[in-house]
């Protein structure tokens, strides 16, 4: 195996597979790759660009060889992907890294609250009362 990636199994074990977008590297563009691997987009966590971190999944085919999920863990600049072998191995891995995505858009929104002076105001309002 040249090229691995990263694998969440039914099981709930990380393992290493080879990667389904491997055959397809004549191919410049990821989204092209990804595309005749037979991954369509599925969904986003969360569903608007405005958070440092997000989720987006693809689907494979049922029919496929390959691992029926393809996650690409988001920032503005860059991007990991995992996968997961089936629905199961799916809800496993948002129930990790969905309250991580939500961790990430708080302390974004708090960042821009508190540029704009909003959290000193509202903590000196609180200690006044």
């Amino acid at each position: 195996m040249d090229k691995g990636i990263w694998l969440f199994t039914t099981n709930g074990e990380w393992q290493q597979a080879e990667d389904p977008l491997a055959p397809h590297e004549h191919l410049d563009d990821w989204e092209e790759q990804r595309k005749a691997a037979s991954y369509s987009s599925w969904t986003r966590f969360p569903q608007q660009d405005t958070t440092p971190l997000a989720l987006e999944i693809y689907r494979g085919t049922d029919a496929g060889p390959g691992p029926l999920f393809l996650i690409n863990v988001t920032t503005d600049s860059n991007y990991e992907t995992v996968y997961a072998e089936s629905v199961p191995a799916l809800m496993e891995v948002l129930a990790r890294w969905i309250p991580v995505v939500q961790g990430a858009a708080i302390g974004k929104l708090a960042g821009e609250l508190d540029d704009k002076g909003v959290i000193p105001s509202v903590s000196r309002r609180l200690k006044t009362k």
